[in-house]
């Protein structure tokens, strides 16, 4: 009995020790966020598996385990499966976006456009920065600022099998909406949503290439900056003057020539006013030669007249400020403007210093 007890005993050690190595572990290894539209979550990483839960943009889940480019996830409703890992974000990442998204709403809209392709959203410019989500094709954004950063074209786009070399890139701030399905809530909680987005929808803010979007210029602008050979980084109603037809807009454009990955974000002003006895838009000012920085902010003069200003890049920095009376574009000068406007200016640059 003694014998057996002395061989059980060890054995029951053994059982017990290789039982709890190969247990089912299902202690959290912290949480995530999902960076995706609709992201799948599957019962198995095998060929033959099911869907389980769909999951969208926002969605904090618990991280149970990985396996090679698949996270096993729990949701807050309690739902477990299988994702791919790359459409997560880790919780500093989902913090930057968030911090990133609050800094953007009071910063006015330079333009509107929509992507021209699939365009991915990252948290600073840059090809290799950090991913925050994927639009598709024809979503609408809000154009906020601009960027630059390097970039090496890829085999395919190259021409003639030139050699590798880097090249620099404009890249737009922009604000958007991560589509979501009707009546789910965000994990933003109460976050505003961007102008003229849908509210249902999760707002999110980022760094997309330029060219991948497509501005929604009046064919006015278009035109215009066409035949000036200039490409347009914002552009502004003004305000309406009334017409045989109906009011007409009057725009002011901010463009620039040449290649993209220029110093300045803008090199060039017009503002185009209609011409209610020729029934067409002119060119009523132009100033070239400029070193502007982004965002251009539209207001109104002490008369009611529209009034536009900019700060310059590199040395100078005092604010500019313009007034368009009636078809006439002024500078403005420190000693015109209003106590009010001086105020405004002084707070705006010690705002950004």
């Amino acid at each position: 009995m003694k014998r057996r007890l002395l061989i059980a005993i060890p054995l029951l050690v053994v059982v017990g020790v290789v039982a709890w190595f190969f247990r089912p572990r299902h202690e959290s290894l912290g949480t995530a966020y999902v960076a995706g539209r609709n992201v799948i979550l599957w019962n198995s990483v095998a060929q033959v598996r099911h869907a389980v839960a769909t999951l969208h943009f926002g969605e904090k889940v618990e991280l149970l385990g990985r396996r090679n480019d698949n996270a096993r996830v729990r949701t807050m409703a309690g739902a477990s499966g299988w994702l791919d890992a790359r459409l997560l974000m880790e919780p500093t990442l989902w913090q930057r976006s968030t911090q990133l998204l609050a800094r953007t709403q009071n910063v006015p809209v330079q333009a509107r456009g929509r992507t021209k392709v699939k365009t991915t959203v990252r948290i600073e410019p840059g090809r290799s920065a950090p991913r925050l989500y994927q639009f598709t094709r024809g979503v609408p954004v809000e154009i906020l600022g601009r960027g630059v950063a390097d970039w090496v074209q890829a085999l395919d786009e190259r021409e003639n099998g030139e050699p590798a070399e880097t090249k620099k890139e404009d890249w737009f701030l922009i604000r958007g909406t991560a589509t979501k399905a009707p009546g789910e809530v965000s994990a933003r909680g109460d976050a505003p949503a961007p102008t003229e987005l849908n509210d249902p929808d999760v707002p999110i803010a980022g760094w997309v290439v330029a060219r991948f979007v497509e501005m929604d210029l009046p064919e006015a602008v278009r035109t215009g900056m066409a035949s000036a050979n200039l490409r347009t980084l914002a552009w502004f109603e003004l305000n309406r003057v009334a017409d045989a037809s109906g009011e007409k807009p009057q725009y002011l454009v901010a463009g620039a020539r040449g290649p993209e990955g220029q110093p300045c974000d803008f090199t060039s002003l017009r503002v185009f006013t209609w011409n209610a006895k020729r029934s067409r838009y002119e060119t009523a000012f132009i100033e070239n030669n400029l070193c502007g920085g982004l965002p251009v902010v539209v207001g109104k003069g002490p008369k009611g007249e529209p009034e536009f200003r900019f700060r310059p890049m590199g040395g100078d920095k005092q604010e500019r400020v313009y007034r368009l009376t009636q078809t006439v574009v002024r500078r403005v000068r420190e000693n015109e403007q209003t106590p009010a406007a001086r105020k405004h200016g002084s707070a705006a640059k010690s705002g950004k210093s």
